[in-house]
């Protein structure tokens, strides 16, 4: 049901939950699987208001185009508003470097699925040593329209608008209190609070939070080791539309609809091998065949011309002779590697509300940029060895100083998940460090971000904690 801030007191809860996105509601509908009662408080309204999005400006210090504002959302379902709704899972090898395995996500993964509304089918083929094929699922599920009037006649899930969550009081190291600011400011008793504000603003409430409760939170490092998934037009080719088409001839291993809709488009990504052997980091890359017109044509060939005059008379000559009738376009979607000082920190400007906007310090790391260079060389070598066509990648990704990163909307780290409390903020239960009822949920606990969206993996991992805070909660009652 919705209430209102001033009746917040009313009403017994066992989990209150900050946010409405995918992480926040996976919780919020798990637990009233199992009727567990949870608030879920909203800083934003039912849908976009510019008080609240005004919330989220902050400033960038670093090489990325980004506004604050523009890539994420104040409203119920959160930023998953600007979402795509491509899916697919991580790879296994990138959990390398986590507190768990794929296997201990892939137990929720049916369920996963179901919320997301898609296929479990993630096939993948390997073309040799380096490369292979991979698949996606697109979703339709837009949180708004799927579950506000949903949660409008729930018995267990109690929702608040246009409140925030402002601060947390501790007795020794568990919140006993959470104060949250609507038209008024009022307190709430807790058992359990969740943290599931998105990529960004959990560092920011983390981070406010420790400011104003300095013995609770010691030196965790929250906001560092933020991360985005570099997306760009990495490069240009040509080349003939029927071979290409022949030779990636399986449906279920291209779509039709990402960023390109009605076009032909393959998704690729290197192999654990090739990865490990040139020491780079996991992308995801998609082949694009572009309309067949001579203009577009004419315009992808003097490209490719510009950024590897090289093979110049290589494709005027032999390319060109073999039937040469559309033009290719390469985007990626790829890792970034964990930095110390790519960090998320407080501001001097305060918000409406009293709590301070953002600063994200973001540069881009040599062996983000050595990533994709080494892998479109990799896809130009694959090209020519079986007669596909011609690519070349631009010239940015060999002049770092020309290169701008296009960081989007995947907003990973900040309160990363590990062992160690000097590197980690949360356990890998989601648990923050020396803190016994605080949780944090979504991408910002990612201590790597692979390439794949984050959606399906933020879902999983929130499913998880749901099953862990249910028997944590069961437990409790019973003893």
């Amino acid at each position: 049901m919705i209430i209102n801030a001033e009746n917040i007191s009313d009403i017994p809860y066992d989990v209150i939950i900050c946010g409405s996105g995918p992480a926040g509601m996976a919780i919020a509908l798990d637990l009233e699987r199992k009727k567990i009662p949870s608030l879920m408080i909203e800083a934003g309204d039912e849908t976009y208001s510019d008080k609240a999005q005004n919330r989220y400006s902050g400033k960038v210090f670093g090489k990325s185009p980004n506004d604050l504002s523009d890539s994420r959302l104040s409203q119920f379902g959160g930023t998953s508003g600007h979402w795509g709704g491509t899916c697919r899972t991580l790879d296994e090898y990138d959990f390398l470097k986590w507190p768990i395995k794929k296997q201990d996500l892939d137990i929720f993964l049916d369920e996963a699925c179901k919320f997301l509304n898609i296929k479990n089918v993630f096939r993948e083929k390997k073309f040799n040593k380096n490369l292979k094929i991979i698949e996606f699922q697109e979703s339709d599920l837009r949180i708004y329209d799927k579950y506000f009037d949903y949660v409008k006649k729930s018995k267990y899930i109690n929702l608040v608008l246009n409140t925030s969550v402002y601060n947390v009081k501790f007795i020794d190291n568990s919140i006993n209190e959470v104060i949250i600011k609507s038209k008024k400011t009022y307190s709430i008793k807790n058992k359990i609070f969740v943290l599931a504000c998105g990529g960004i603003e959990n560092s920011r409430m983390l981070l406010w939070f420790r400011h104003l409760n300095q013995n609770n939170f010691k030196n965790l490092p929250i906001g560092n080791y933020w991360m985005g998934h570099p997306f760009k037009l990495i490069g240009t080719g040509v080349g003939d539309d029927n071979v290409i088409k022949k030779f990636f001839n399986n449906d279920f291993y291209y779509f039709k609809n990402y960023r390109n809709v009605g076009k032909f488009t393959v998704s690729f990504s290197p192999t654990y091998e090739f990865i490990k052997n040139n020491d780079i980091l996991n992308a995801g890359f998609y082949l694009t065949i572009n309309d067949r017109n001579d203009n577009n044509l004419k315009n992808t060939l003097k490209n490719l011309l510009c950024v590897a005059p090289k093979l110049s008379n290589l494709i005027l000559n032999n390319t060109l002779s073999k039937g040469l009738s559309c033009g290719l376009s390469i985007f990626s979607s790829w890792e970034q590697d964990p930095v110390f000082d790519n960090s998320i920190s407080l501001l001097n400007d305060h918000d409406d509300l009293g709590i301070p906007r953002i600063g994200l310090k973001y540069n881009t790391s040599d062996k983000t940029i050595l990533t994709i260079k080494k892998i479109i060389e990799e896809l130009g070598y694959f090209f020519i060895e079986n007669e596909i066509g011609r690519i070349a990648g631009f010239d940015y990704l060999y002049d770092k100083s020309k290169f701008v990163s296009d960081i989007g909307s995947h907003h990973l780290g900040g309160t990363i998940m590990g062992h160690n409390f000097n590197t980690s903020v949360v356990d890998k239960n989601l648990k923050v460090h020396n803190i016994k009822n605080l949780f944090v949920a979504g991408s910002s606990v990612f201590p790597t971000g692979g390439h794949a969206n984050p959606t399906l993996t933020i879902v999983q991992l929130s499913l998880r904690l749901s099953n862990f805070l249910s028997k944590k909660i069961n437990q409790s009652n019973n003893s």
